[in-house]
């Protein structure tokens, strides 16, 4: 969806929620909206390791519902790349996806500009190599994840506005890691625990 038609949509919510607060003459339900982010950027800084990790151009559908303030639709953020160093002396680069269980659900309060929404995954790694030996990957299996999904709930940090990009901020704990052979303790140890945080531009 292209940005004039999102901001467009945009403001016929707006309207839509004004109107509402003004006077509910119609007892019929208004339909959802569909509002689509498709320029979405941002970071996440990974509390164990402290490294920032860029989230490249990725996604979020939603569906708006004004008459119970209500947000739901699905995040397909891009494949994360993250450069760490083992022991602070080997440089190691890793590709990690993120994968989606269920869908996303919020609220959102256009009077009060408040957005929260909240998504579920699970983080699988896909590569991992060494900065001196980049086309060997140290992981052998295919099902190298996390054992439970995390949970990550995001609030926007600056006005819900029609022209502008949405700030939207939180906090996910990364679960011990499974199925990555002589692998798994050691990303579990580097990766694993709270306090690793995201930051997404809804664009």
């Amino acid at each position: 969806m292209g940005y004039f038609r999102r901001t467009t949509m945009l403001a016929t919510a707006a309207l839509l929620g004004a109107t509402a607060a003004v006077a509910a003459v119609s007892p019929a339900q208004a339909a959802p909206i569909s509002i689509d982010f498709n320029n979405v950027t941002g970071t996440t800084r990974l509390a164990k390791p402290k490294a920032d990790v860029a989230v490249p151009t990725s996604s979020v559908k939603t569906q708006i519902d004004l008459d119970t303030g209500t947000v739901t639709g699905s995040a397909n953020l891009a494949d994360l790349t993250a450069k760490l160093k083992l022991a602070n002396l080997i440089g190691t680069t890793s590709t990690v996806k993120i994968v989606p269980v269920g869908g996303l659900t919020g609220t959102i309060d256009l009077g009060a500009s408040k957005l929260s929404t909240t998504t579920r995954f699970t983080l699988k790694i896909v590569d991992v190599h060494t900065d001196i030996a980049p086309k060997i990957n140290l992981v052998k299996y295919k099902n190298c994840r996390t054992t439970k999904p995390s949970t990550l709930t995001l609030n926007n940090t600056s006005p819900v506005e029609l022209f502008k990009p949405i700030t939207m901020e939180g906090k996910y704990t990364i679960p011990p890691f499974t199925g990555c052979g002589a692998l798994t303790p050691l990303l579990t140890l580097l990766l694993s625990g709270p306090n690793n945080t995201m930051k997404l531009s809804l664009i």
